[in-house]
């Protein structure tokens, strides 16, 4: 190779170290400036807690630093400890706003807990507030055996996890609210805004049964007949007719008029269709 290719490689390699050091300097500088310091912070999403409550925990960690180099984590960590805040994202808009974006749990149903307390609890079983008083307009949930329960963390009841489950996942084509809901072991038992009882059982075959439910709830309610079904087994559910004369449990076939078949396209039919045991047969919703 001749000097002259050698000296222009040189020259190229040490203006590459002189621009990395100038961009290496430069980003120090302003890191370090504050013409970037953060002056502004916006919070946005934030429903139930407070501004003032986030600020208090993220002000004194944002609020003139560098917008280059923020203690994002830092706030992020510090906001976490609130209960209600379940995540947080952050923006920066130059020179001197950090907007930082709230999300919030939503509060799903009120758990009565040992010890009679009563604590709201998130769709995923976290424990957002313990209650001074009843509880709040939203469904109420109790287990075999009373939870204990501590603000700002998940539960530990799996009952209580159940509950949580059961209420959070409901389908968006379920029509109608529960106002309580029980669990003991595993076993969901519930009661509609309208006063009629469900036994849902496990979580198993989640979709299914809501879309027998959501079946024989119209029917039942179209009837004005109040019942218990049971949807335990969706493929032979049963209702209990809760109206003189004395009420007695039957197979959903055997009351035609309360408990339609639950056919592919979703579409309530005027007959039931029985089985080799005389039980409804059902198919999955497509």
């Amino acid at each position: 190779m001749s000097d002259g290719r050698i000296g222009t490689y040189i020259w190229k390699a040490s203006l590459a170290v002189i621009l990395v050091g100038i961009g290496a300097g430069g980003f120090f500088w302003l890191s370090q400036s504050p013409v970037l310091a953060v002056n502004d912070i916006v919070v946005e999403g934030n429903h139930v807690v407070s501004t003032e409550e986030i600020m208090e925990k993220a002000g004194p960690l944002l609020r003139n630093q560098s917008l280059v180099r923020p203690q994002f984590e830092a706030v992020r960590g510090a906001l976490g400890e609130l209960p209600f805040i379940e995540n947080v994202e952050f923006e920066r808009d130059f020179p001197n706003t950090v907007i930082v974006r709230i999300r919030e749990y939503r509060p799903l149903v009120c758990l009565q807990g040992a010890g009679g307390k009563n604590f709201v609890l998130s769709s995923e079983g976290k424990v957002l507030s313990e209650l001074n008083g009843a509880c709040p307009v939203m469904p109420v949930l109790s287990t075999k055996e009373p939870c204990l329960a501590q603000a700002g963390r998940m539960s530990e009841c799996e009952d209580a996890l159940v509950g949580a489950r059961f209420l959070g996942n409901i389908p968006a084509s379920f029509n109608y609210e529960f106002s309580e809901v029980s669990v003991a072991d595993g076993d969901i038992r519930a009661k509609t805004n309208s006063g009629v009882n469900v036994h849902f059982g496990s979580l198993d075959g989640y979709g299914l049964k809501f879309e027998v439910l959501r079946q024989m709830l119209a029917r039942s309610t179209a009837a004005g007949i109040q019942v218990t079904i049971d949807v335990s087994v969706p493929e032979r559910p049963v209702t209990k007719e809760e109206t003189p004369p004395a009420a007695v449990t039957t197979s959903t076939a055997a009351i035609e008029e309360t408990a339609p078949a639950a056919t592919g396209n979703n579409e309530l039919t005027d007959n039931g269709t029985q089985g080799a045991n005389g039980g409804l047969l059902v198919t999955a919703p497509e």
